[in-house]
């Protein structure tokens, strides 16, 4: 069992499913591990069942609606007092059935599942150089169907257009495998490391927001998915392999590195969406 005694970590989206078993196993292990959740009540109920099943007291609690960009600066700034961040799990995610359209004026689901991270990385990302840390960027193999050259880019990011969930959350999936693909690219000289994971097709929240046809077929066969443990197991492996230290801007599907989708190799398109991001979020 790999010691993390030392190391502090974030997690965003971490009180329930994926983040949730991640900030567990990561706890259990000893790091320090810092969770950033919407729902303040939800967020203590979950941070005190982490800190028995962990049976640690190093772990705390932020909350931070990451819809909102000035909610990420506020929650980057609590954690800058830190010093250091070795791991940064960014793993919040939204399923949107109806286009709903953020505070800032982003597709709700672009928002949450790729802008925010954007940003908060960019924040934090002295802190995690610091400690030549990593960055885990949860995606899904929904990346696959996602399609960012189909209209101009920050029409999509803005939700302009013809509107569909499905698409709406691949397409930020597929932002997070290009963001992770950039991050190394212009920054693996910094010292940290950046990989993107689908952690499994599981039973998660994320689907029960929704009253639309899939959300309600997939609820059917929630039953028969995995647990979230298997997501977490999947970052924590990432987190703590010495097999894996140094591999950076790679895709996993859970334990496997495999090729992502053809247009996550699309260098002009993820250097195009980075100074997008940036521009967006003042960052």
């Amino acid at each position: 069992m790999t010691d993390l005694s030392g190391t502090v970590c974030v997690v965003t989206g971490a009180n329930s499913g994926v983040g949730k078993s991640a900030t567990t196993l990561l706890a259990a292990r000893g790091a320090s591990v810092h969770m950033i959740c919407r729902n303040p009540r939800k967020g203590e109920a979950a941070l005190a069942e982490i800190q028995r099943k962990a049976k640690s007291s190093a772990v705390f609690l932020h909350i931070a609606d990451l819809s909102s960009l000035a909610a990420v600066r506020t929650v980057a700034r609590e954690l800058t007092e830190l010093g250091r961040i070795d791991l940064l799990v960014n793993n919040a995610g939204v399923y949107r059935a109806r286009r709903e359209i953020s505070e800032d004026g982003f597709e709700m689901t672009m928002a949450v599942n790729h802008l925010a991270h954007f940003l908060l990385t960019q924040l934090l990302f002295n802190r995690i150089a610091k400690a030549s840390g990593q960055v885990i960027n949860v995606s899904s193999e929904g990346h696959r169907s996602g399609d960012l050259r189909g209209a101009p880019l920050e029409s999509i990011v803005r939700g302009e257009g013809r509107y569909s969930g499905m698409k709406a959350y691949s397409d930020s999936k597929l932002a997070n495998v290009l963001f992770t693909v950039e991050l190394a690219r212009r920054h693996g000289g910094d010292g940290i490391t950046t990989n993107a994971v689908h952690p499994g097709v599981l039973s998660t929240r994320i689907w029960n927001q929704n009253v639309d046809p899939l959300s309600l077929f997939i609820r059917l066969f929630k039953p028969f998915m995995g647990r979230p443990r298997r997501g977490g197991k999947a970052i924590l492996r990432l987190a703590s392999d010495p097999d894996l230290a140094g591999v950076t801007g790679k895709y996993f599907r859970v334990l496997l590195e495999t090729m992502p989708g053809k247009m996550a190799h699309d260098r002009a398109l993820a250097s195009e969406l980075w100074d997008l991001c940036a521009s967006l979020t003042g960052s």
